[in-house]
């Protein structure tokens, strides 16, 4: 009963499914593969029991098999195998590779059945969405889950649907990140979902992989979101809710208002934050007539560098600060040439809005918002 494959397929079917399998678990069964091989194709199967990925790519054969393998061994095997046409055979639960007539090897294999069945969805909903806006959304917004475990519904992004809109919202407190996108999506009635960001990052990863802008089914449950094409079904369970009012968190009245080139205030903030506190990376902005002053004085090593760029701004002097490695990531996922910052007081929270030269160039509402940093004498 022996397949067929090539290396370069299989290993791209063991790349995609590898990142859901957990770095440790009590359940040694978590950290294998399942792969069922059938007579033109095989299935590559990985779960951590709150995501799951299935994986299909052709292969030749004869008859059905399954196996569970562990899967750290075998994509470190395969990704050490010449290109060319693998053998893959079976001996009883032994999975045996051989490749350019002159490496073999053999993996000891566990009882299929003490795999965990993949996860099935009653009552879903179909949800139709590009792959770019999916995309788009996704690193927009995810970039800001919190890591405190003890806020959950913090932890993953919030997925808001209705008839004619669609946005993605993630907040960890110190951040905000969020992105929607106009468009004809007709869903029954409106969602609001949580989802877990290891999924959406995932598949963000496979689709940039396939390198095209293939199409992607979308189904949403009560407990559970799918993602599917041809090639791949990725399945995660939702996050329990509510989450928290992120609109409480975005202020109205914000004065103050900047516009700068993207590139120019990045450079500056790189430039100065080289010498920042390691822990809080402080760097503090000083905005006057139509300038930016960037700041970073440091008395643990003894440090200050400064940079002056040149702003729109009109009004009084005011002084911010902010840190400067959560500052970078905003200004790195934003793709305009300028933005626009708005703000009120040294301690309330700053936005930042991609800006466009032409209206049209706008293809979805972004909005990003940063919380300030108190600036003591030493900085």
């Amino acid at each position: 009963m022996a397949y067929t494959i090539q290396k370069k397929t299989f290993f791209e079917s063991i790349q995609k499914a590898y990142p859901i399998i957990p770095t440790k678990s009590s359940l040694q069964i978590l950290l294998n593969f399942k792969i069922i091989f059938k007579p033109d194709n095989l299935e590559i199967i990985a779960t951590d029991l709150d995501h799951s990925i299935k994986i299909k790519s052709p292969i030749t054969g004869d008859g059905e098999h399954e196996i569970t393998v562990n899967a750290k061994k075998l994509f470190e095997i395969v990704r050490e195998l010449h290109e060319g046409e693998l053998t893959i055979d079976f001996d009883e639960n032994v999975l045996i590779i051989e490749s350019g007539g002159s490496f073999s090897c053999k993996i000891s294999g566990a009882d299929t059945r003490d795999f965990p069945p993949f996860p099935e969805i009653e009552d879903f909903k179909q949800i139709d969405i590009s792959v770019a806006n999916l995309k788009d959304m996704i690193v927009k917004s995810s970039f800001a889950v919190s890591r405190d475990e003890a806020r959950a519904c913090l932890c993953g992004v919030l997925w808001l649907i209705d008839k004619d809109k669609t946005g993605m919202i993630s907040t960890d407190g110190h951040r905000l990140g969020s992105s929607f996108y106009s468009g004809d999506f007709n869903p029954e009635d409106s969602i609001s979902s949580i989802v877990s960001p290891k999924s959406l990052l995932h598949l963000v990863r496979i689709l940039e992989v396939e390198n095209k802008d293939t199409s992607i089914d979308i189904s949403i449950g009560e407990k559970y979101i799918v993602f599917s094409n041809e090639t791949m079904t990725l399945c995660s369970k939702l996050i329990e809710g509510p989450y928290p009012d992120y609109e409480k968190v975005i202020p109205k009245n914000n004065p103050k208002k900047v516009h700068i080139d993207r590139g120019n205030l990045m450079e500056a903030v790189k430039r100065v934050s080289v010498l920042s506190n390691q822990k809080t990376h402080l760097v503090k902005f000083v905005f006057k007539e139509n300038e930016l002053e960037t700041v970073v004085q440091n008395r643990d090593i003894g440090g200050e560098a400064r940079q002056v760029i040149p702003v729109e701004y009109e009004g009084e002097e005011h002084i911010i600060g902010f840190n400067a490695a959560y500052f970078l990531e905003i200004l790195n996922i934003i793709k305009t040439a300028s933005i626009t910052l708005e703000m009120n007081t040294q301690i309330s929270a700053c936005l930042i809005f991609p800006s466009y030269e032409k209206e049209e160039d706008r293809k979805s509402e972004d909005l990003f918002l940063i919380m300030p940093l108190r600036i003591l004498e030493e900085a």
